[in-house]
């Protein structure tokens, strides 16, 4: 092609023909120009494609985090549910209002309890790959929630250490004689035994230091609690999103789904403890529109269980051994509603049938250490 524009352009010379070489020659520059446009654009397109994909990628990745922290923001939510329960429990307590529950388990108030920024971590460097706006706003957004709720995480493990702990140890409320006794390396069997004294903590209802100290300490768990809720709803909104457009782009395998209606969100729908049964039962466990998990079924029970709906908690954690007989965990929980309902014997069995499925369960070992002493 080249030798035969070279021809054209030697025989428009030769025959002394300069005007119309010279229209040939702007005529092949603008081919030349033509030529390299498409080139470029060809390539443009490519790039944008390449650009595309990787964006998409980034979706899908997106997406399986969120899944991730879905659960982790879910069972955080029921750690904070439990922190505040304990705090009600001391204030009814010092107020006359509720008897000391057996066994007098007060830990979590004192526990620090870190938050992790999983997805500002990983996508905040990567908001300028992003180019659909309402996913990239969406991502800054969801990114300012997480951090919100470290924020509020921080200033509720603060107060813990610099006043709530500093408050014990100045009135000897910390049980020193079980820590202590207990010999073990590990913190974990540490967790088990009752960290708080009982009696000497009780020593101190009604007083105004303690008083404040509850009110700081609702204060701030309520805090975490409602960033926590709206970041499980801000983490809904934009999977919803980033689904949708993978599906535009008519990428299903690019989607990764998690069933996110959780048992205890049904607790205030009126629905009955029957009609809950059947939810679970009926459900495919690998493909339902609840998590219907060994864990989310024990955190419904104990949702019921902080309630004091103790038969309606004894129903479920007695579903749940129905469903996953060969757990340890599901005959732990068992066994610790029925010794809050008052039966020591069963409760006895079960935590027995706990250890005896998982010899390392040093919660249940405690337990039965208590309840024999």
């Amino acid at each position: 092609m080249i030798k035969f524009f070279r021809h054209i352009r030697q025989r428009l010379l030769t025959e002394n023909k300069l005007s119309k070489y010279l229209i040939y020659a702007i005529g092949e520059i603008i081919l030349v120009v033509i030529g390299i446009l498409i080139a470029l654009q060809i390539n443009n397109w490519n790039e944008a494609r390449k650009a595309y994909n990787n964006e998409l990628q980034i979706y899908s990745k997106l997406l399986i985090d969120l899944n991730d922290q879905f659960k982790s923001t879910i069972n955080n939510i029921n750690s904070i549910q439990n922190n505040l329960d304990k705090t009600f429990q001391v204030y009814d307590e010092s107020r006359g209002m509720a008897e000391p529950k057996s066994p007098t388990y007060y830990n979590p108030i004192q526990w620090i309890f870190p938050y992790q920024l999983d997805i500002t971590e990983k996508y905040e460097i990567l908001l300028g790959s992003v180019s659909n706006e309402e996913v990239r706003n969406l991502l800054k957004f969801y990114i300012r929630q997480e951090k919100v709720t470290q924020e509020a995480y921080n200033e509720w493990n603060e107060f813990k250490k610099e006043r709530l702990r500093p408050f014990f140890n100045k009135f000897g409320i910390h049980n020193t004689k079980d820590a202590l006794e207990l010999r073990e390396y590990s913190f974990y069997p540490l967790a088990a035994i009752n960290m708080i004294e009982h009696s000497k903590l009780k020593a101190q209802y009604g007083t105004v230091e303690l008083d404040e100290l509850l009110f700081d300490l609702r204060f701030k768990t309520s805090w975490v609690y409602s960033n926590l809720t709206q970041l499980k709803k801000d983490n809904d909104s934009f999977t919803e999103i980033l689904i949708h457009e993978l599906e535009l782009a008519k990428k299903p395998e690019f989607i990764n789904r998690i069933p996110r209606k959780y048992l205890s969100d049904l607790l205030d729908s009126g629905m009955s403890i029957d009609e809950l049964v059947k939810i679970i039962k009926n459900d495919d466990m690998t493909n339902s529109e609840y998590n219907i998990s060994e864990n989310s079924i024990n955190s419904l029970g104990y949702s019921f269980l902080y309630r004091k709906q103790y038969s309606e908690a004894l129903t479920i954690f007695k579903l749940n051994i129905d469903l996953f007989p060969n757990h340890s965990n599901p005959y732990d929980s068992y066994g610790e509603c029925l010794l809050e309902m008052g039966d020591v014997e069963n409760s006895i069995k079960a935590y027995k049938k706990s250890l005896e499925l998982d010899p390392d369960n040093d919660n249940a070992k405690e337990m039965l250490k208590k309840i024999s002493d």
